[in-house]
């Protein structure tokens, strides 16, 4: 995970995507990514904002500071302290939407159990998001070196889960703790019946 950070966080693709989702000032959200919810110190979190107002600055403060805090702070620190990390493998690789489907009830089932036992579980999806563009050889950066930085983490995570990442369809961390008092909330039902 911190690896595929450093990916994450020195993509410009990405930080479009970052800049479009992250709710800044905010502890819970409808449809987007409460700042409060990233994991990151106060410090670290004024960076953030800062450098989010233009990809300029984020490659920037990348250069000069690289990318260390958010990614220990995020990635590594967290990924240490969990109780465990997990793959949800389907039989075969999923190729039509009711296996897709299929993937998501197996991964909602997984999710409430956890929430019922009081555990909690943080998504660690980037090694597949990567993996399947590997797999897929598909282009999603303009920059060659990151392109070759995902085929080096689609090996290190083929040494990880085993020679299908292919059947892979969520990973994730989790743990005992505090609830969270930051999160993403669902939109209301009846803005999703418009």
């Amino acid at each position: 995970m911190f690896r595929n950070a450093k990916l994450r966080l020195t993509m410009p693709e990405a930080y479009e995507v970052h800049r479009s989702i992250i709710d800044w000032g905010k502890t819970h959200s409808p449809d987007k990514v409460p700042d409060q919810a990233l994991g990151v110190d106060n410090g670290t979190l004024a960076l953030m904002k800062w450098a989010m107002a233009s990809w300029q600055r984020v490659h920037t403060m990348n250069t000069l500071m690289g990318t260390w805090a958010p990614r220990l702070q995020m990635d590594l620190v967290p990924g240490m302290a969990c109780a465990a990390h997990f793959v949800i493998r389907a039989q075969s690789a999923p190729a039509s939407i009711d296996d897709y489907v299929a993937a998501g009830r197996a991964t909602q089932r997984f999710w409430l159990t956890l929430t019922a036992l009081g555990l909690h579980m943080q998504p660690e999806m980037t090694p597949l998001i990567f993996g399947r563009y590997v797999r897929n050889a598909v282009r999603f950066t303009r920059l060659e070196p990151l392109q070759e930085a995902a085929r080096k983490l689609y090996g290190q995570l083929t040494s990880v889960i085993g020679n299908d990442p292919a059947t892979a369809v969520f990973m994730g961390r989790l743990g005992a703790g505090k609830a969270p008092t930051a999160r993403s909330l669902r939109k209301p039902l009846a803005e999703l019946m418009k």
